[in-house]
């Protein structure tokens, strides 16, 4: 399938020190990922092209029909590998977004289309140096989104990758659109007293992570995002 002129947004992962993982573990981690993929697709019907593509033994990619979404889905995809931590097992994914046309695409094996859009998170994924999150915009796009690209990622990352087990399922909860009622409900009981957290307890969680202000930016993102993608 050609799709030289629409544009599209592709996340390449890669499960963080998946060396300090058994095989078991991280299989059980990429299995996450991808039924988080499809809630995600659930959440946002017609955003993914496909399904979610793994290879090697710890690295990922996603194809998105809907680019202004890209920002939303790594940082629901972290969130959710990161709310399965432990004591013993930390999980956490890097992620590169590359934005771009698509030339071919491979419904069946994601990573065996081929497009600037792939290219880009590709090369994005593997030029990543201490951060875990990045984005890359192709040439026509590139001077709209220097804030997001130098700024708004970067802070996201900082922000993301200091979440606790607890703080990244409350924001899972919250970017699935639970109320605080709800998150409480699907919380899984504590292992010593049996019971769920409260409505004040996912709230103050919520608070650490400083949800309020990350939606109000991944609403930002998604507005400037597809504004651009009109005035280009």
């Amino acid at each position: 399938m050609k799709n030289s002129d629409k544009i599209y947004a592709v996340l390449t992962g890669d499960l963080i020190k998946s060396s300090r993982l058994s095989s078991t573990k991280s299989k059980n981690a990429m299995e996450r990922l991808k039924k988080r993929v499809e809630e995600f697709g659930d959440l946002y019907p017609d955003s993914i092209v496909g399904r979610m593509d793994t290879f090697r033994h710890d690295s990922w990619q996603l194809l998105l029909e809907r680019p202004s979404l890209a920002v939303r889905a790594a940082i629901f995809l972290r969130a959710s590998l990161k709310m399965d931590a432990d004591a013993n097992t930390k999980y956490d994914t890097r992620i590169s977004i590359g934005t771009g046309p698509v030339e071919l695409i491979s419904k069946r094996r994601i990573s065996d289309s081929r497009g600037m859009a792939f290219t880009l998170s590709g090369k994005g994924l593997d030029e990543m140096d201490s951060r875990y999150f990045v984005f890359i915009a192709d040439e026509k796009h590139r001077a709209f989104w220097p804030a997001l690209q130098e700024g708004v990622i970067p802070l996201l990352d900082c922000v993301a990758g200091d979440w606790t087990p607890t703080e990244s399922r409350a924001v899972y909860g919250a970017l699935k659109g639970w109320t605080q009622e709800e998150s409480a409900q699907h919380w899984p009981p504590d292992k010593k007293t049996g019971k769920q957290p409260t409505r004040q307890a996912i709230g103050d969680s919520l608070i650490r992570a400083h949800w309020g202000t990350i939606d109000m930016v991944l609403l930002w993102v998604e507005k400037e995002i597809e504004q651009a993608l009109k005035l280009a």
